[in-house]
């Protein structure tokens, strides 16, 4: 599957990659090129299915990499490399996201689908003295509240502005459970503006 973190399919794979990791905890710099060499090309093309600014993926990339290096001591279970390896890359990219929204002037990501539907759920007053970060700051807090998988797919979609499509391959998981999880906690939105005071 093109763009996205599946890096080892096969138990051959799982086997050489969980060798590797092994190699580079013992502090192998040439197992770590190896498995650089090995994995670069999928988590370029993955990273920029996040990040789609060139400078932005190659200088992830480097930290990506960096943090596997450094951190290689805390994965537990060697064969899990690259679920824990597809964890790090969501982290620094949501990170190199972050920055690049702090550096210009706030906007809400939501798109305007969603806020016509969040504001349907008031009669004749929405919305009008509620600022959209106010409106954005709420949002986060009932976000907590719901499953990773339900958090991460909201923000990759209306924070991050990734398609359908791209969020199922960054996370691995089937186009229909990408719907399931956007589709529950907007559902969860809902309800509790529905309960929230900015909606009296």
């Amino acid at each position: 599957m093109e763009g996205d973190f599946i890096l080892a399919t096969s138990t051959f794979d799982q086997q050489y990659y969980a060798l590797l990791a092994s190699r580079v905890r013992e502090g192998d710099g040439d197992a770590f090129t190896e498995l650089y060499t090995a994995t670069y090309d999928t988590m370029y093309r993955s990273v920029y299915c996040f990040l789609r600014d060139p400078d932005d993926v190659h200088d992830a990339l480097q930290e990506i990499y960096l943090s596997v290096y450094k951190n290689i001591g805390s994965l537990k279970i060697d064969r899990l490399i690259m679920p824990w390896m597809r964890q790090i890359a969501h982290n620094v990219c949501c990170d190199f996201a972050r920055e690049a929204r702090a550096q210009r002037e706030f906007s809400t990501e939501l798109d305007e689908e969603l806020l016509l539907t969040l504001k349907s759920t008031s009669d004749d007053d929405p919305y009008h003295t509620v600022s959209e970060r106010e409106l954005w700051s709420f949002i986060c807090g009932v976000l907590t509240k719901r499953s990773v998988k339900e958090r991460q797919a909201f923000l990759l979609r209306y924070e991050n502005g990734l398609k359908l499509e791209e969020i199922a391959g960054f996370m691995d998981v089937s186009l229909a459970s990408v719907k399931r999880y956007i589709t529950a906690a907007r559902t969860a939105l809902q309800e509790a503006l529905v309960d929230h005071s900015l909606v009296a």
